[in-house]
């Protein structure tokens, strides 16, 4: 996890019908609320978050690093409300990022 302050904010949308999860990452620094860019050169290379107006926000060492971290920030929200976790190790799909679909922990 990183250390230094992340300016993300996660939306989390369930999805009964296939007893899963949408989530999609918005950049939070003033509030700004874009939705934010995620690139790298494969699933162990860095994993940098940026934000098309506001630039780099925070990186990640691997893939399935940032996966966790995702998983942790959306589990904060699920939990909030009352609803289901998402497991470790779930498969995941982060809405509004064609590079990041279907992702397997």
């Amino acid at each position: 996890m990183p250390h230094d302050p992340i300016f993300l904010k996660i939306e989390v949308k369930r999805n009964d019908t296939e007893d899963s999860f949408e989530t999609n990452l918005h950049c939070s620094r003033n509030h700004c609320g874009e939705i934010v860019n995620i690139d790298s050169d494969g699933p162990k290379t860095i994993q940098r978050v940026s934000c098309p107006k506001h630039g780099l926000l925070t990186s990640f060492p691997q893939k399935i690093a940032f996966l966790e971290f995702v998983r942790c920030l959306a589990n904060k929200t699920l939990a909030a409300s009352g609803d289901k976790l998402i497991e470790q190790g779930a498969a995941s799909i982060l809405g509004g990022n064609d590079s990041l679909h279907e992702i397997e922990n």
